[in-house]
C-alpha cells in the first residue's frame, strides 16, 4: 500500500479505525464534555476528537490552542451513554487518550478511550476529572472476569467452513472456527471473553465476510461500505473461571486446523502446535502412532497471546500416513484432541501427509540480514546527466503550469525537476497545488548514486537493499510501470543496474526489487497500444475497458473526466489501469479465486508478467521481490508466481505488502513473509515510540505475530518502523531521538529482519507522503544530532551482524511489568538479555536469575562494562532507554 498523491486512495488505517469504532446508544439529553490534548509530535497543524458519537469523522469536532500553551481543547455537547474516542492529529494520526479512565481494544494493538457520559460535565484528556479505574477491573479484562459468549450463524447457501473474526482475535481468519452445520443448518461456537464491546463478522470460507444481523447488539461501519456487528459482553453471559488442575478443560475454541503454523514442515523436521485457554491445562503431549506403536512426546509451553497458551514440539518429519493426536492433561483427567474435536478417547486421529503439508523453506540470508529501503529519486544523484528532461511522450503537455498558476489535480499534472537537492520544502510548500503538497517533483536520484554509496550502506551492517520501483514510469514513485523490463532511463540503464547488482553482491549485499502487478501505468506500452487501436489491439484484454475511444486529447485531456467510466483502474485513479487476470470475471470478483482451475486465466498477460520476473531474477541476478498491493491480485496468480520464482532461484525472497494478518499468504507455495506492519511496526510505534499501553500489552501484540505464521516465516519478516507510506518514525514521536534509538535497539535485537528506511539512521524526519520521501541529507556529518544517531545505528548493526543469537536465536519473554520489558535471545552459547523502558520515568527491574542457575556475568554489549549478577538482578533504566547485555553463564 502507498500514498500516491493524485493516486492516493483513502487512508486504510483511518478506515480501519472507523471499522473498529463502537456505536453508542443516543439518549434524550446531552452533557458538556471538555476534551483536552497535548500533542507529543511536532509539526502539528490540527487536532480533533473523533469517536462513536460522530461516526469517527476526523474533522467534525476540532480542538484549538487559543492561548498557545501547547494544549488543544474544546467543549462539546455529548449524548449520555457510552462513547469511544481518539484524538486525531493533522487529520490522519490517531492518538490514544493516555488519561482515559477506561479503554477498549481498537483491534490493532491500540486502545480507544471509553467514556460513560452521565449528567455531570467532565474534562477528559489532559487534566481529566474522571479518574482512572484500578487495575484488574472488568474493563481491564481480568482473567476471572471471563464470560462464556455463544455465537451462532446460519449461512444463506452451503458453506464448507465458517469462522469468526473480530477485535477479540485481531481479525484473524480461521482462529475461531464455528462447528456445524447442525440439523437446522446453524454453525456455532462459544468464546471466553472479558466484559466489553467487540466488533466482528462471520467469515464463510476464506473471503465471505458477513454481518451477524441476528445476534448483534449494534453495528458500526467497517470502513469499506459495509457494517461490522457489535456484541456487548456483560452480565447476560455467565462468568466462568479456568483453573489448572481442576480436571475441567474449556473446549470451545480448542481446535487444530492443520494450518501451516500448526503443522509446520521445515524439511527434515516438523513442528506441531496445539493450544489451550490460558492457565487451563497442566500439559499437552503429541502422540503419534507408527506401525501400531504409540509414542508420547511432551510439548513445551512456547508462547501465549490474549486468549490461549500455545504448546509446541519439533520432531523428525513423520512418514506419510502417520497418525497423530494431542493429549491434554489436567488434574486427574485426560482429554484427546483429534480430527473431530476434544474427546475423552483417542478414536479420531489426524493424519500427516507431506503433500498436504509441503516443506516450507525461507531464505536464510533474509533471517540473518539487515534491510535498507531506498526510494531511488531521493537517495543520491550520482549522475546529473540522466536527470529528468521530460522528453518522453507521456510528459507532453504536463511540464508547464496553467495560466492560473494552480493545477486542478483531478485532470492536470505538472512534472518538474527541483534543482536544489536540499530544498525538501518543495514537497509540502508548493504554490501550484491546492494543498501545497507536490508528488510530481523530481530530485534526480539514480542508480549511480546508490553505487557510489554502497560502502556507506554496508557500514551500517546492511546486507540487503530493498529498492522502491525502478522500472520506467511517469511518476516519481514508479508504481505506474510503463515497461516491466526496462530500468527508468533517469535512474540508469538495464546494464548499469546489472553492474550495480554485481557490485553489491561482491560487497555481501543482496537486492530486492519492488513490483506491482495489480495495475500498470497509463503510460505502459501495452495500455497505449490498446488505447490507440481499441479491440484490434493484441493487448486489449490485458485491461478492462468499459468505453472506447477515450476522450479527445488523451493522455492530456483538457477538461474534467472520469477515467473509471472508461476502464477499470486502481481506486479510480486513471494513471493506474488495473490488469485483467481472469477473463471470466471482473477485477473484484477475480481476487478471491484460489485455484487457477476455477479461473479463465489471461494467459498472454500472465506469461508476460512471469517472464518479466524471471528476467530480473536470472539476467539481473536480483535476490527477491517485494509485491505491492498483492491482496488485489487473484490468489491463484501468486501460486504460479511462487512456482516460477522458486524454480529460477530457490532461495529468492518473496515478501508481500500486507498491512494486517496475512496468514493466508505466508505459507508454503505463496509468500515467505510480509512487511510486518501489523505485528511489529504498529505495536513498536505505540509502546516504544509513543510510550502508550503497557509492556504486557506490547508482549501480547508481539506474540500474536510470532504465533500467526510458521517460525521460519517469522524469522524472515520485514520488520520496519516506517516506510515511504508512513510518517517518519522520528516525526511520529515528536522528534524524540531517544525514542528512535529505543525502537532501533529493539528492531536490531528482535526476531525477523530489521528494515531501515533510508535516512532513519541520520535522524531524518518527514510528515505524511510526500514529506516522508525527502532527499537524503548528505551533509549529516555537520550536525551532531545526526552523527550521534548514525553512530548508534552503526553499533547496533555491527552487534547484530556479529552474533547469531540476535538474528535467529530463540526468543523468550523474561519480564513485562508496567512500561519495562525484558527478553532473551539465545543460540547455543551465544546469549543476550535485552531490557527496555518505554516509560517517561526511570524504571526499576528485578530479573530472577534462576533460569541461569542463580548467577551469571553480564556485559553491556553497546556501552561496555561487565558485572557479576547473582540471585535477582536489580537494574535501573532511565526513561526511554534500553540495554543489551551479553550473558556468560
Amino acid at each position: 500500500m502507498r500514498s500516491l498523491g493524485l493516486f492516493m486512495r483513502p487512508m486504510r488505517f483511518a478506515a480501519m479505525l472507523v471499522a473498529l469504532a463502537l456505536l453508542a446508544v443516543s439518549p434524550a439529553w446531552a452533557t458538556k464534555i471538555t476534551f483536552r490534548y497535548q500533542p507529543v509530535i511536532g509539526g502539528v497543524s490540527s487536532v480533533a476528537v473523533a469517536g462513536s458519537f460522530n461516526g469517527w469523522n476526523a474533522s467534525d469536532h476540532p480542538l484549538t490552542d487559543a492561548d498557545k500553551d501547547g494544549v488543544y481543547e474544546a467543549t462539546f455537547d455529548m449524548p449520555a451513554g457510552r462513547i469511544e474516542y481518539k484524538f486525531v492529529v493533522n487529520g490522519d494520526q490517531w492518538m490514544a487518550d493516555e488519561n482515559a479512565a477506561e479503554t477498549s481494544s481498537d483491534g490493532f494493538g491500540g486502545q480507544n478511550a471509553v467514556l460513560t457520559v452521565a449528567d455531570k460535565p467532565l474534562v477528559v484528556g489532559l487534566g481529566a476529572t474522571n479518574p482512572k479505574k484500578a487495575s484488574g477491573s472488568a474493563a481491564g479484562g481480568a482473567k476471572m472476569g471471563l464470560r462464556r459468549v455463544p455465537f451462532k450463524f446460519r449461512p444463506t447457501a452451503k458453506a464448507d467452513a465458517v469462522s469468526l473474526a473480530g477485535t477479540m482475535n485481531d481479525w484473524t481468519l480461521g482462529k475461531n472456527p464455528l462447528t456445524g452445520p447442525d440439523a437446522n443448518g446453524d454453525w456455532s461456537t462459544t468464546m471466553l471473553l472479558a466484559p466489553g464491546s467487540y466488533q466482528y463478522k462471520f467469515v464463510v470460507g476464506a473471503s465471505g465476510w458477513t454481518q451477524d444481523k441476528a445476534g448483534q447488539d449494534a453495528e458500526a461501519s467497517d470502513g469499506f461500505g459495509g457494517m461490522n456487528s457489535i456484541r456487548n459482553v456483560d452480565e447476560r453471559y455467565p462468568a466462568i473461571a479456568v483453573k489448572k488442575g481442576d480436571g475441567d478443560i474449556f473446549a470451545d475454541g480448542i481446535q487444530h486446523t492443520q494450518a501451516s503454523n500448526e503443522v509446520n514442515n521445515m524439511g527434515a523436521r516438523t513442528q506441531f502446535t496445539a493450544r489451550a485457554h490460558i492457565d487451563d491445562v497442566q500439559g499437552v503431549d503429541l502422540v503419534t502412532w507408527v506401525a501400531g506403536k504409540e509414542l508420547v512426546t511432551p510439548m513445551r509451553t512456547a508462547d501465549s497471546d490474549k486468549v490461549f497458551d500455545y504448546f509446541r514440539i519439533e520432531i523428525a518429519t513423520p512418514a506419510n500416513g502417520t497418525l497423530y493426536a494431542f493429549r491434554y492433561r489436567d488434574g486427574a483427567k485426560t482429554h484427546w484432541l483429534g480430527a473431530k474435536g476434544l474427546a475423552d478417547a483417542s478414536t479420531d486421529k489426524f493424519t500427516f501427509d507431506s503433500a498436504k503439508f509441503p516443506a516450507f523453506v525461507t531464505p536464510d540470508w533474509v533471517k540473518n540480514g539487515v534491510i535498507y529501503q531506498i526510494f531511488p529519486d531521493r537517495f543520491r544523484n550520482g549522475d546529473p546527466k540522466n536527470d529528468q528532461d521530460f522528453h518522453e511522450w507521456y510528459y507532453q503537455g504536463k511540464t508547464a503550469l496553467p495560466a492560473s498558476g494552480v493545477i486542478v489535480p483531478d485532470y492536470q499534472e505538472y512534472y518538474h525537476l527541483v534543482k536544489d537537492w536540499t530544498d525538501y520544502g518543495a514537497l509540502t510548500q508548493a504554490p501550484h497545488t491546492p494543498d501545497h503538497r507536490d508528488w510530481m517533483a523530481f530530485y534526480g536520484g539514480d542508480l549511480a548514486g546508490v553505487s557510489q554509496s554502497l560502502d556507506y550502506i554496508k557500514s551500517l551492517g546492511v546486507t540487503i537493499i530493498y529498492f522502491n520501483p525502478i522500472f520506467e514510469a511517469k511518476s516519481t514513485h514508479k508504481y505506474d510501470a510503463a515497461d516491466y523490463r526496462k530500468i527508468d532511463p533517469h535512474f540508469g540503464t538495464n546494464e548499469e543496474f546489472i553492474a550495480l547488482v554485481k557490485e553489491a553482491h561482491a560487497k555481501g549485499i543482496r537486492i530486492i526489487l519492488d513490483i506491482v502487478y495489480n495495475h500498470s501505468g497509463n503510460a505502459n506500452w501495452a495500455f497505449k497500444d490498446a488505447v490507440d487501436n481499441g479491440p484490434k489491439s493484441p493487448y486489449w484484454n490485458w485491461y478492462e475497458f468499459k468505453q472506447w475511444p477515450l476522450p479527445a486529447g488523451w493522455p492530456s485531456v483538457d477538461h474534467m473526466w472520469k477515467p473509471g467510466d472508461f476502464y477499470t483502474c486502481w481506486w479510480n485513479f486513471g494513471d493506474l489501469p488495473d490488469l485483467n487476470f481472469d477473463l471470466s470475471r471482473d477485477d473484484k470478483a477475480e481476487v478471491p479465486i484460489k485455484d487457477v482451475k476455477d479461473a479463465q486465466p489471461n494467459i498472454s498477460l500472465v506469461k508476460y508478467l512471469l517472464d518479466s520476473t524471471e528476467y530480473w531474477l536470472k539476467t539481473a541476478d536480483v535476490d527477491g521481490v517485494r509485491l505491492d498491493v498483492p491482496n488485489e491480485v487473484p490468489f491463484w496468480f501468486w501460486k504460479l508466481f511462487n512456482q516460477r520464482v522458486k524454480s529460477v532461484k530457490p532461495d529468492a525472497y518473496i515478501v508481500g505488502e500486507l498491512w494486517g494478518n496475512a496468514s493466508d499468504y505466508v505459507r508454503p507455495g505463496v509468500y515467505d513473509a510480509v512487511m510486518n506492519y501489523a505485528f511489529f511496526r504498529d505495536p513498536v510505534t505505540r509502546f516504544l515510540g509513543m510510550g502508550q499501553g503497557s509492556a504486557a500489552e506490547f508482549d501480547a501484540a508481539l506474540a500474536a505475530g510470532r504465533l500467526t505464521y510458521p517460525e521460519q516465516a517469522v524469522e524472515a519478516q520485514m520488520n520496519l518502523i516506517d516506510s515511504h507510506d508512513t510518517v517518519r518514525f522520528l516525526t511520529q514521536v515528536g522528534g524524540d531521538t531517544n525514542r528512535l534509538k529505543l525502537a532501533a535497539l529493539f528492531q536490531m535485537s528482535y526476531v525477523g529482519a530489521p528494515s531501515i528506511y533510508y535516512g532513519d539512521e541520520i535522524a531524518m524526519e518527514g510528515q505524511r507522503d510526500p514529506d516522508c520521501r525527502r532527499p537524503f541529507v548528505w551533509s549529516w556529518k555537520d550536525e551532531p544530532k545526526r552523527v550521534d544517531m548514525h553512530t548508534w545505528y552503526t553499533k547496533l548493526g555491527a552487534l547484530r551482524g556479529a552474533h547469531p543469537a540476535l538474528r535467529t536465536g530463540e526468543f523468550r519473554t523474561v519480564l513485562a511489568n508496567g512500561m519495562a520489558y525484558a527478553y532473551t535471545r539465545k543460540l547455543g552459547a551465544d546469549e543476550f538479555l535485552v531490557v527496555v523502558n518505554a516509560g517517561r520515568q526511570s524504571a526499576e527491574l528485578a530479573v530472577d536469575l534462576a533460569p541461569w542457575g542463580g548467577k551469571l556475568k553480564a556485559t553491556d554489549a553497546l556501552e561496555g562494562g561487565a558485572a557479576d549478577w547473582a540471585g535477582t538482578a536489580k537494574l535501573t533504566l532511565p526513561a526511554e532507554s534500553g540495554r543489551i547485555y551479553q550473558i556468560t553463564r
